[in-house]
């Protein structure tokens, strides 16, 4: 039987927005109420992905004990899904709950609750983001004592997961991606360039004066390159 974990959550969320602007196809949901075809082959498609790598294995609708699954097969899951917004008791958007496995460097894999979601679906628009709160994907993170620890082997081996279903996601539906394939985000303690994801440089540099990681580390596939309010 697999364990179940439980990584902190950070205060934060990453997330990346998939969205199309051709509005046409949603006119309907707003004059009488029936969502395009799309959003559900859309919803089957992202959740091929995301359960064929196990990062999001549903179990509920906005986190909602009346919207739990009765089953973990994709077709029937969308299904339920179709049923409940065409009862109208799902209405404008919708989140996709779940659990998914976390590789550990000891070769075992343990269920997190929660580690990776399909949020804000819209209903009314071709529009939906891919979220987590974990802090799994980076090889430093602060804890909650504000130490910084180095967790080289659990970001090497989930981190390219994350970022393949990302890019799948992207290339399956060929929608648009924010942030862009080469746009950056470094609001937050954890960094985004397109679907990698980063420690900052104070982290990195912190983590390397507290507690230097192993010669062995390769620092360089981690860092993006200083702007000009780095100098």
């Amino acid at each position: 039987m697999i364990k179940k974990v439980d990584f902190p959550n950070a205060d934060y969320t990453l997330q990346w927005m998939y969205r199309d602007h051709n509005q046409h196809i949603y006119e309907d949901y707003n004059t009488i109420g029936v969502p395009s075809e799309q959003v559900f082959e859309d919803i089957h498609r992202i959740l091929e992905v995301l359960h064929g790598a196990q990062l999001l294995i549903p179990t509920n609708l906005n986190k909602s004990k009346k919207f739990e699954f009765s089953s973990m097969d994709i077709d029937h899951i969308v299904s339920e899904i179709r049923q409940w917004v065409r009862s109208r008791v799902i209405k404008q958007k919708l989140g996709i709950y779940g659990y998914g496995i976390v590789k550990l460097p000891n070769g075992e894999d343990v269920i997190q609750k929660d580690l990776v979601q399909v949020a804000e679906l819209r209903l009314t628009e071709r529009s939906f983001k891919i979220s987590t709160a974990k802090t799994i994907w980076v090889p430093v993170v602060q804890d909650e004592s504000e130490h910084y620890n180095w967790q080289i082997g659990l970001a090497e081996l989930n981190a390219p997961r994350l970022e393949n279903c990302l890019a799948a996601v992207f290339h399956k539906l060929k929608l648009e991606v924010v942030p862009g394939l080469e746009e950056e985000d470094r609001s937050k303690p954890i960094w985004q360039k397109g679907f990698k994801l980063y420690p900052s440089r104070d982290a990195i540099e912190s983590a390397y004066i507290e507690d230097p990681p192993p010669p062995s580390f390769d620092i360089a596939k981690y860092l993006l390159p200083k702007t000009e309010a780095n100098h």
